[in-house]
């Protein structure tokens, strides 16, 4: 242990070396100085662990004295010396950052090394809990208290000086993937390794901070302009070319990044890191593994989603959703076989909205759960109404959310809707995404099973634009297949479609599943899939999507293959809670 002991008075200066000679220890180094100039020389020219200070030299005296130590050497602890036990005293200049405070010739040497021990550790943790508050504790690089601080001054600079400053905010695509398959330590380790790859395409005077998470930003000062911040981005993004080896495991991972440029964009320093967060999640929306500059378009987008966000949140409140259904007709007999409940939204400003105008926002919102429970229930009231009046009654098919349908007690929240108007499960017809059922296939085989034990019927939506595996349609309980609309428009138009049309067909004869067509609107397409053995058909050609009260002339003018068993007496049946659907 090396002592920094800065004490002018002699007598002082040899009862603190009896002290500490009586404790026997010999690894303790003296270097005593008298004087706060020496101290500071002393200070610049060696490495203390420790350092005693009088109060009273001759060249410095009180907080004056402290204040020069803590100016030499900031990493310095400091233990006061003083000739009087004034406890207000000791209070103030240990809140000035002074570690410890003795009262010179009381106590011993062990009280004298204790006091340097306890100093030296609360020094340690000062400067680790200073560190916490401004640097990641993983990553070690800046966190987003220490990079706003400094965007802030930046900006003060830039505005000084008439300068440019450039914002990347980037985040890496899909990483939550990493933590949830290997765990969140390897997501850690992999954190880390990219940190170090970043370091090696930002200049030594950019600031490179982590923000949370998978979450980074880089602040660039005094560029000449949106290419320079342009190039960095272009590196950020190529240090992700080479794939992380995390064990055995090569790990593939992209990143995303937006862009903003101060002043051009915002004088604010956090409407700049706002800004820059937007321009990032417009990349991934083109994408993702790309980076877009922010513009004032983007910011209008984003008022946009929450007036919308905040009117869907109205909308199951004031009744504003309504369903539509469309007929799906039978080739074979050309009559109505069932109807698909089509969602769409009365907007008190904007009128009829199409759920492409609002599904993402219900998606990302979490909106789509209770908006599906309504939708369910909604068709199962129908139902109930229609064999009440004498209406026949066909099957319905309902779309699905991924967000519902991955919900672990789904296949009671069916239960408890059907149970709720007495519905015979046979009635009702489930239409999940292909992209839904591809993630996580045992959990989804299992969710499968459940539904199917309580009667519905199962649908694949959009057949054919996502990522099927054939072997998992066999394993799943499915019962009809969807050709996708953009694939029966292609027919007698583009090969590529009319292909795909002819292998969902094929796929369907080969695993006895019924096969339903999408947006068939011409003759053409009706004939092709007539000769190819579809079995049912849905679009313009035969209708639009109808209000219930307009279902009675289509009937009459196609006839139906009514269900014939009635509805149960809901009083029968249990009822447990609900949530469901989706709808296009």
């Amino acid at each position: 242990m090396k002592i920094l002991l800065v004490e002018d008075d002699a007598n002082d200066v040899a009862f603190l070396k009896a002290c500490l000679r009586r404790q026997d220890v010999k690894s303790v180094e003296l270097v005593r100085v008298a004087s706060m100039a020496d101290a500071v020389g002393a200070l610049k020219n060696n490495q203390f662990d420790v350092v005693l200070l009088d109060l009273n030299l001759p060249d410095s005296t009180g907080q004056n004295s402290v204040r020069s130590i803590q100016n030499a050497d900031s990493s310095a602890p400091i233990v006061v010396l003083s000739g009087e036990g004034d406890e207000d005293f000791a209070i103030e200049i240990l809140n000035r950052g002074v570690q410890d405070y003795l009262v010179k010739w009381e106590g011993d040497g062990r009280t004298i090394l204790r006091a340097i021990r306890y100093a030296i550790e609360r020094k340690r943790s000062e400067e680790r809990l200073s560190f916490l508050a401004q640097y990641d504790p993983l990553t070690e690089i800046p966190n987003r208290r220490h990079f706003q601080d400094q965007l802030e001054r930046a900006s003060t600079r830039a505005r000084r000086g008439n300068k440019q400053i450039g914002l990347l905010f980037f985040d890496l695509d899909h990483f939550k993937t990493v933590n949830d398959t290997l765990g969140h330590q390897a997501g850690d380790v992999l954190l880390g390794m990219v940190v170090e790859r970043l370091k090696t395409c930002v200049r030594s005077g950019d600031l490179l901070a982590r923000l949370g998470g998978d979450e980074f930003a880089v602040m660039l000062e005094d560029i000449e302009g949106p290419l320079a911040a342009e190039a960095v981005a272009k590196n950020i993004l190529s240090v992700f070319e080479k794939s992380f080896t995390l064990g055995s495991r090569d790990i593939s991972i992209t990143a995303s990044v937006g862009i903003t440029i101060y002043p051009n964009d915002t004088n604010d320093p956090m409407t700049l890191l706002n800004n820059a967060d937007i321009a990032m999640y417009q990349a991934k929306d083109r994408g993702r593994n790309n980076f877009k500059f922010f513009t004032q378009h983007m910011h209008e987008e984003i008022i946009e989603y929450h007036r919308l966000e905040s009117d869907l949140r109205n909308a199951l409140l004031n009744d504003e959703f309504v369903l539509m259904y469309q007929p799906q007709i039978g080739l074979a007999d050309g009559k109505v076989q069932a109807l698909e409940a089509l969602l769409r939204w009365n907007h008190p400003e904007r009128g009829f909205l199409l759920p492409a105008e609002f599904l993402s926002v219900a998606e990302e919102s979490g909106h789509i759960v209770p908006i599906g429970l309504w939708v369910l229930e909604r068709v199962c009231r129908q139902l109930r109404e229609w064999q009440e009046t004498g209406v026949p009654l066909l099957r319905i098919a309902v779309n699905i959310a991924p967000a519902n349908f991955h919900q672990s007690d789904f296949h009671r929240q069916v239960e408890a809707t059907l149970g709720r108007y007495g519905i015979p499960p046979g009635l009702i017809e489930l239409e999940l995404t292909e992209s839904s059922l591809m993630e996580n296939t045992d959990n989804v085989q299992n969710a499968l099973r459940r539904l199917k034990l309580t009667g519905v019927r199962l649908a694949i939506d959009d057949f054919g634009t996502g990522h099927s595996c054939l072997n998992y349609l066999r394993q799943f309980p499915i019962d009809v297949l969807k050709i996708d609309r953009s694939f029966v428009m292609d027919l007698g138009r583009n090969e590529h479609g009319t292909a795909i049309c002819g292998l969902v067909l094929s796929i369907g004869r080969s695993l006895n599943l019924e096969v339903v067509a999408e947006g068939v609107e011409n003759e053409t397409q009706l004939a092709y899939l007539k000769k190819h053995g579809c079995g049912s058909v849905q679009g313009q050609y035969f209708s639009m999507p109808v209000r219930p009260g307009e279902l009675a002339a289509i009937f009459e003018s196609h006839g139906t293959k009514a269900n014939k068993h009635p509805v149960r007496d809901p009083q029968d049946t249990a009822v447990v809670s609900v949530q469901s659907g989706r709808n296009r």
